[in-house]
This record gives structure tokens, sequence and C-alpha cells, in this order.
């Protein structure tokens, strides 16, 4: 009888120690979950390349940096609408991504005035290369991969349109709006 009682007192202080874990687990997990999104979130905004990848100018930082801003001029890519690119399928869904991308030029650049014109002249010809860099470029990438990594896609497409121009030229490509689907 005194082992019975004994087994049944054990019983439920064990039952009564799994609820109370189960407890804590449900109060503290969303907390957990929070401070990794704070922490993942401040990383990004601060820009810690934790990988060591290379950007296009092969110094780890934007090769945008080493231009001075007065220096910098801009060309929107892809018109009012942005660009529409199909992403890479990583979970058997079509996934689609609205870019407006904006090209980063140095107005200093030697081959500025020729490459400039051949921009923005009314044929369009160079700029539909560069959407097709970029598009051919993003569309490689999965939306995982979009949305956690993203400079990593810009710096793709950077060395995408130097290839087009030169990369004294193009100093590099800006997302200004992202949409995924």
């Amino acid at each position: 009888m005194k082992k019975s009682l004994l087994t049944m007192i054990t019983l439920a202080l064990v039952l009564i120690n799994l609820l109370l874990t189960a407890i804590i687990a449900v109060a503290i997990l969303p907390e957990v979950k929070n401070v990794n999104s704070l922490v993942s979130k401040v990383a990004s905004a601060i820009d810690l390349n934790e990988n060591g990848t290379a950007t296009a100018d092969g110094s780890g930082g934007s090769s945008a940096s080493n231009v001075p801003i007065e220096d910098q001029t801009m060309v929107s890519i892809g018109g009012d609408d942005g660009l529409t690119i199909n992403l890479k399928s990583s979970d058997g869904q079509t996934h689609m991504a609205v870019i407006k991308a904006q090209l980063v030029m140095n107005s200093k650049a030697e081959s500025y005035k020729t490459n400039y014109a051949a921009l923005t002249n009314e044929t369009g010809s160079a700029a539909g290369q560069v959407s097709q860099a970029i598009q051919q470029t993003v569309s490689q990438y999965t939306v995982e991969q979009m949305q956690n990594d993203q400079q990593t896609v810009i710096d793709a497409c950077t060395k995408a349109v130097q290839k087009i121009f030169d990369k004294e030229f193009v100093v590099g490509v800006s997302f200004t709006n992202v949409i995924y689907q």
C-alpha cells in the first residue's frame, strides 16, 4: 500500500512538473522568436556581412560607396511599373517579384556620356539589355533567398550589368521597391 501511495504521489508530481514546463514553454517561446527577429533586423540594418562574400568591386562593401554621392547619377530601370520577374521555385509554387530598380552610375567615368545617352535614348536597346540582365539574375533566386539576403542579389545584378557596360561607369544597382508574391 505504501509503495502504491508513493508511486501515485510521484506520478502526480511528474504531471505537475510537465504542466508547469508546458506553461513556461508557451510563455517564453514567442518572446524568444521576437528577440531572434529583432537581432536579425538589427544585423541587417547595420549590414553585417556574416558570410564574407565580396561585392562587385571585390572589397566586401558596396562599390557605390567608392564614388562620392555628388558624382553618382541614377536611371530607373523597368519604368513606373517596375520589372515583374518569375522567381526560382523552392516549394513547388510559382513566386514572382515586382522590382523597381535603379542603375547607379559614376558621372565622372570616361564612358559616362556615351553610355548614359545609350541608356536614355528612345530606342531603349541598352535599357532593355540592363532590364534583361537584372531579370535573368533575379530569376535564379528563390523568394526566400530574396527576402533573407537581398544584398547578395543586388551584388549579382551589379556584376551582370557591369558586364554590359564597364565597372567604372556602373557602380551599382539598387532596388527602390520590391514586392513578393
